[in-house]
């Protein structure tokens, strides 16, 4: 669920390219790059660690350009290492081409393989670098011709943004899976994953970019064509139940204000339930808890202090990291939680090991029973498509009952939100307009 941002025609490019990334750091924490466009030089920098312990005013007044793009890494496909680190530069017959992706090309191993058979020696282990080979074999008259003819042989999920001498492209998968929104600064444009980071740099947003849609900025000029035909619209529902900020807007819904229906949709789920008080694992699950307890009359209550200096345990590039994070940054409020029957709300419960630990910490602060509520159905299948679940395997839910996970993380209750209620909540109204695939298991393309 990696971040890209974009923006045109602006002197202090690197320097919003920087706030735009640092708006959309919870969508990972593994690298931060950025290129510029200095008159037909690309410029590049990218780290591994978070956005403000990657850049500094040094290394951003040496990024020269009016044009810039950045990413922010969570790592689905290719390892934690900084040959990993977007957006990716290739020097090739094509000129100079800078990438960031978000998503998952679940086809990039025979296409790696194919490609390197012809000749092409590939500097990273990410899937993301096959586009730029695939571009430099495959070519048209120009560089959005060239997109063109490729982009479509890719199968999975993508928002790319690429950087050429003088233009920025935005394309986005014939689906939809992952998010790309355009904006308006002055005269500048902007392309982000979320609309929060254009509006945190100033910017106006103006319109998603659609399904197999490629839009092309150059000389303060906007032009649209499709690569594709659009298919079904299949957005993912996890940027509303965990990964996009609550003051993002996504399927014309803030997130904020989907997440409050989902809590309430959970507390009609959950009707004649008795407790004390109704709490939301921190962050994500406060607005949850919020709109349960506005919605049953149920108390809400904070009964974890959240440490803010660590970061998003499900993240985390392995399961040992996400452990010890999680472990770290909550804190049990002990007078409010001893004696209590506590409703606590989560996003999701895919591994099953930080919902064990956290249930755990609240018996041991004296909790009389804890009824676990998950925001989300049970998660029984992967996401091929830019979600870190890789294999069933990991998925508690496709090995263990309901009581059987229940038993495990030593809830004394556990209820699933149901499916149609997510998508109501979510502005759907049904399924068509998002993918669901890690619920049910159906899956739109042949993985």
């Amino acid at each position: 669920m990696c971040g890209i941002f974009g923006i045109t025609d602006n002197k202090d490019a690197s320097r919003i390219g920087y706030v735009g990334l640092f708006t959309l750091q919870h969508r990972g924490q593994e690298s931060a790059g950025i290129v510029t466009d200095d008159h037909g030089s690309l410029r590049h920098y990218a780290g591994m660690g978070l956005v403000n312990e990657v850049f500094n005013d040094d290394v951003l007044a040496q990024l020269d350009g009016r044009n810039a793009i950045g990413h922010i890494r969570y790592s689905t496909a290719g390892s934690s290492h900084i040959k990993n680190a977007q957006p990716l530069v290739l020097n090739s017959c094509l000129g100079v081409v800078a990438v960031a992706h978000n998503g998952n090309i679940t086809n990039a191993d025979a296409l790696k393989a194919k490609l390197q058979k012809e000749g092409a020696i590939f500097q990273s282990s990410s899937d993301s670098e096959v586009i730029l080979h695939l571009a430099a074999r495959y070519r048209g008259r120009t560089l959005e011709d060239t997109l063109a003819r490729n982009l479509p042989k890719l199968s999975g999920a993508y928002a790319f943004l690429f950087l050429a001498p003088g233009k920025v492209i935005g394309a986005r998968d014939p689906y939809g899976y992952r998010p790309l929104v355009l904006g308006r600064l002055g005269k500048s444009y902007i392309l982000a994953s979320e609309t929060c980071a254009i509006d945190v740099a100033g910017g106006k947003v103006l319109r998603e970019i659609e399904p197999g849609e490629m839009v092309t900025i150059s000389g303060g000029r906007l032009k649209s064509r499709r690569f594709a035909p659009a298919k079904k619209f299949t957005r993912c529902i996890f940027e509303q139940v965990y990964f996009a900020r609550p003051d993002s807007v996504v399927a014309g819904r803030s997130v904020q204000t989907a997440r409050y229906e989902i809590g309430a949709m959970l507390a009609r789920e959950l009707a004649g339930v008795k407790a004390d008080l109704v709490s939301g694992v921190p962050d994500s699950g406060t607005v949850y808890a919020l709109g349960y307890a506005k919605e049953s009359g149920v108390p809400y209550q904070t009964v974890f202090m959240r440490n803010h200096y660590t970061g998003r345990s499900f993240i985390q590039p392995d399961q040992r990291l996400r452990e010890f994070t999680a472990h770290l940054k909550l804190a049990p409020i002990r007078d409010v939680i001893k004696g209590k029957t506590i409703i606590l709300i989560d996003d999701s419960l895919v591994r099953g090991t930080t919902s064990r630990k956290i249930v755990k910490n609240l018996k041991r602060a004296g909790a009389k029973k804890v009824i676990m509520a998950i925001a989300s159905p049970a998660i029984i299948s992967p996401c091929y498509f830019g979600i870190d679940t890789p294999t069933k395997a990991e998925l508690i839910a496709n090995r263990l009952s309901l009581d059987g996970i229940r038993r495990f993380i030593g809830a004394d209750a556990l209820h699933y939100l149901s499916l149609p209620s997510l998508v109501e909540a979510c502005g759907g109204g049904r399924d068509r307009d998002f993918c669901v695939s890690c619920f049910t298991g159906k899956y739109t393309e042949r993985i």
